[in-house]
């Protein structure tokens, strides 16, 4: 009879439990857990104690006021793309279901809430003929993408997304919903735009567009037999590109799938690939026409004007989840020892594993002013340098991480020892990369605001500012 009882209550108290939610509250082994905790990238597993499905801002509340309460961490997922820790053990708000868009095309805004997707967001700014600042790929969140200073083929006219944000609401460790911008809570707006999810979870988020419609953009493939020869060019012609040019270079491996294109299936390439958004789209021809001239005719050219809503077509990344494995730097320049070192890593007879290297020209707007928070550290490098490997079986895993570690090191006499923040995933986010990503006067101020919003660390599951108080082994 007490075992009954005691089942029974047990039974009432998680129903009382459930009931402070309006979306699902998941334990493991309930129907509906895989799924809602499961990230885009396929190696990246987390096995949190409760995931809640948020249908909004008030089971966010509910949710970050159960972890404090049982003394758990908190860990948020909107996509799955970019995690850095997994929320073993705590609870996971999972925002996927948060997909609220508005665009006012007078203030020339989008307001979104936590669960959009760029792909949700690009149409509706589109119809009246704006855009917003995504990355490499549509399927990206919007919020997390932009907290950890996301940028993409805009970024040096327009600089990083969080430069763009106007206000935000905000779910704060002691389970208060509060407004940020830069006449509310102004240390905590400070701290959001490029700080991650280290104070909060943000529900809703407000930021500017421009008035762009189209673009010129694309990439020049080229054997990868060519790549001195590719990289020697594209390390003079950058230094000549104004701001209304993005441009990189990349070492492309298409591993021989069906659903890659015909032209690219199984092949390896050396491309040079960039976004011109200036008001007359025929100077980004005049702008590209060194590189053909001096290359002459490419392999594969997909340089063309296009709807600035197809941007993410010039990155080519994939849509469906895989496994990945990655390892990014910053590079102080293309100089002549830093491309022969990277030849020999992506190069032909390298034996690389990995599907992509990039080298992603920054400056411009990107150049942060000291007022503002750079998810770069203030970095006086002119690249960052992307290298990723896909695994499709288990097997694949350890060679390709043996890989990336050959990639840390032999590249390392050519990095500034700066890191960019939203290019760390899984193992890769180490505590002192982690810091490696701010200034050191910037470090300072994020660890003062950690101490004044999360000084228990109750958000710790992403690329971790920890409290002062973990210095002293007392922080949860």
């Amino acid at each position: 009879m007490t075992i009954i009882q005691n089942e029974a209550t047990k039974a009432k108290q998680a129903e009382a439990l459930r009931s402070r939610f309006r979306g699902a509250l998941l334990r493991p082994g309930e129907s509906g857990y895989e799924e809602a905790r499961a990230a885009w990238n396929l190696n990246a597993h987390q096995s949190p104690a409760l995931v809640v499905m948020a249908e909004g801002a008030s089971d966010v509340l509910e949710a970050v006021r159960l972890a404090r309460d049982e003394g758990l961490g908190v860990g948020v997922m909107a996509t799955g793309y970019g995690v850095a820790a997994p929320a073993d053990g705590g609870v996971l708000v999972n925002t996927s279901r948060m997909k609220g868009v508005h665009v006012d095309p007078e203030t020339q805004t989008a307001r979104v809430e936590a669960g959009v997707k760029w792909a949700d967001v690009i149409p509706v700014a589109a119809a009246h003929g704006l855009a917003g600042l995504p990355g490499s790929s549509t399927q990206v969140g919007v919020v997390g993408y932009t907290m950890g200073g996301g940028f993409g083929w805009l970024g040096r006219k327009y600089g990083f997304a969080a430069d763009s944000v106007k206000e935000a609401d905000v779910v704060t460790a002691d389970g208060e919903l509060v407004k940020v911008s830069a006449h509310e809570n102004p240390d905590l707006f400070w701290g959001l735009k490029g700080g991650g999810g280290n104070f909060g979870i943000v529900t809703s988020l407000e930021f500017a567009l421009y008035p762009i419609t189209h673009v010129y953009g694309g990439n020049l493939f080229y054997p990868v037999e060519r790549a001195r020869e590719v990289l020697e060019l594209y390390a003079e012609w950058n230094k000549t590109l104004s701001d209304e040019m993005m441009s990189a270079a990349t070492f492309r491996n298409f591993p021989p799938l069906p659903m890659i294109p015909e032209p690219f299936r199984g092949r390896s390439f050396i491309a040079v690939r960039g976004c011109y958004c200036g008001g007359d789209l025929g100077e980004g021809e005049e702008v590209l026409r060194p590189v053909q001239r001096a290359l002459g005719e490419p392999e594969i050219d997909t340089f063309a004007v296009m709807p600035a809503a197809a941007m993410d077509s010039i990155s080519m990344d994939p849509v469906s989840p895989i496994g990945a494995y990655s390892h990014s730097e910053m590079l102080r320049d293309l100089y002549p020892g830093t491309i022969e070192t990277l030849i020999g890593l992506a190069g032909v007879g390298s034996n690389s594993p990995l599907i992509m290297l990039e080298l992603r020209q920054l400056g411009g707007a990107l150049s942060s002013p000291p007022s503002k928070l750079s998810p770069m550290g203030h970095s006086g490098a002119r690249f960052t340098m992307n290298a990723i490997g896909a695994t499709f079986s288990s097997e694949m895993a350890p060679p390709l991480k043996a890989y990336l570690a050959h990639v840390a090191e032999a590249i390392r006499p050519h990095a500034s020892g700066a890191t960019y923040i939203n290019f760390m995933d899984l193992d890769s986010a180490t505590p002192a990369r982690v810091k490696a990503a701010y200034s050191s006067i910037d470090w300072k101020r994020l660890v003062e605001i950690k101490d004044k919003y999360d000084p228990d660390n109750t958000f710790r599951f992403n690329r971790n500012i920890p409290p002062s108080a973990a210095a002293s082994g007392s922080a949860t």
